[in-house]
């Protein structure tokens, strides 16, 4: 099997040759310090893994992983990079690349981390995983919450309605005998959920529902 590390630091180079040599013993390792070594390589070789770090000379971002596609189209691509995986990964990943792995990852990390893109599976850390899960649960739980005018709770569709009939603050103070900047305070609210700037966009938006 053939691979090919990408990165412009020697010992970085260095270490994930020993890695990969000692998890696939007789393979090749071929190592480009720049994109533009990388994609002569990809050229005159076909691989069965590519190692790459998203910082290096002459390449641009996630456009490099669309490049290594061109020429390679099924080939796995293992992004590894000291950038923030929290903020990275996922667009790499949609980008294209199998896997993103951080350079402050320990050994066995590493190893679970090429199996996985080398049987052709996605592969991101646990925390990224967990930040995902998160994402998903939180877009689904908004997704329950009322919108609109019911979500508005009982108190604030009775201040409201009292709103859109002239009413001012002290006057819906008195007749609910709460304090004016309780009103104040529900008045806010109610703009902020409806997403309404006045009391005739209020209107609107309560005699529409």
């Amino acid at each position: 099997m053939i691979y090919l590390v990408v990165d412009d630091h020697f010992l970085v180079r260095m270490s994930m040759r020993l890695v990969l040599e000692d998890l696939y013993p007789h393979s090749i390792v071929h190592e480009a310090e720049d994109f533009e070594d990388a994609m002569s390589y990809l050229l005159n070789h076909q691989y069965d893994l590519i190692l790459l770090d998203i910082d290096i000379p002459g390449g641009v971002g996630t456009s490099m992983i669309a490049r290594i596609r061109e020429h390679q189209q099924l080939v796995p691509i293992l992004v590894c990079s000291a950038a923030d995986e929290q903020f990275n990964a996922l667009e790499y990943v949609s980008a294209g690349a199998n896997g993103y792995l951080s350079k402050s990852a320990e050994k066995s990390e590493t190893v679970r981390a090429i199996q996985t893109v080398m049987r052709k599976n996605r592969y991101v850390s646990e925390a990224v995983q967990e930040r995902l899960l998160n994402a998903i649960v939180f877009q689904k739980q908004a997704r329950k919450r009322p919108t609109g005018i019911k979500s508005l709770s009982v108190r604030e569709r009775e201040i409201a309605e009292l709103l859109i009939t002239g009413k001012w603050v002290k006057e819906i103070a008195s007749l609910l005998d709460i304090q004016s900047n309780t009103v104040s305070t529900y008045k806010a609210r109610i703009f902020e959920k409806l997403g309404v700037d006045n009391i005739i966009e209020l209107a609107e938006k309560i005699r529409a529902r």
